[in-house]
């Protein structure tokens, strides 16, 4: 390896410094990598930190859970305001598909049902 020691003047490295200049990067190189083990090898500082990292993710998960929750709920209160408008034409429709009506409203009471357990459990 023929660095130089100055750029202006172009001149050569010994031996000696060359050995030295290689000597510096290894120790260097080395702490680096000594470092990085001590990190790796820290496991309860990791674990706090992937602990730590994982609860933040949560409470954020939940936040978000409980603000679709509410929206939800508001939406489905809305459309049950408009149920009674709608029922007033189901007594033709029943008698015309009987199955599909039971099975409409079987539908419509488990839904709501699920909803106001829902509601009920998140307050």
């Amino acid at each position: 390896m023929t660095t130089t020691k100055n750029a202006t003047h172009r001149e050569p490295m010994t031996e000696s410094e060359t050995l030295r200049e290689d000597l510096e990067y290894t120790r260097q190189h080395l702490a680096d990598t000594v470092q990085e083990l001590t990190r790796r090898l820290n496991v309860p500082h990791r674990m706090k930190e992937t602990a730590s990292s994982a609860g933040h993710r949560m409470s954020g998960a939940a936040g978000q859970t409980g603000q679709m929750m509410k929206g939800a709920a508001g939406r489905t209160g809305q459309m049950m305001k408009q149920v009674p408008s709608a029922m007033q034409g189901l007594p033709a429709t029943g008698k015309r598909h009987p199955k599909a009506t039971a099975a409409v409203g079987g539908a419509v009471v488990l839904g709501a049902g699920a909803m106001a357990w829902l509601a009920r459990r998140h307050k």
